[in-house]
């Protein structure tokens, strides 16, 4: 996993329900695979999925153009 993280270890072990040690366990690939590894992903998941659309409106936002036909951010979204 990246080292660059959407969430704090803390935040990550408050959503999830964990120990801070947990959280840096899975991070670090030393935990066990199981439901609590998933659900790490699926939230890592959730934040990137949301990290990008923020980016594709703040572009769109600041577009020129009047219509978005043939725009490939738009058509991502």
């Amino acid at each position: 996993m990246s080292r660059d993280y959407l969430v704090s270890r803390a935040e990550a072990a408050r959503i999830l329900g964990v120990s801070d040690a947990a959280v840096g366990r899975i991070r670090a690939g030393n935990y066990p695979d199981g439901a609590l590894t998933e659900r790490y992903r699926l939230l890592v998941a959730v934040l990137q999925r949301a990290a990008s659309k923020v980016e594709t409106e703040q572009i769109c936002a600041s577009c020129p153009r009047e219509e978005c036909t043939g725009c490939r951010i738009a058509e991502l979204d």
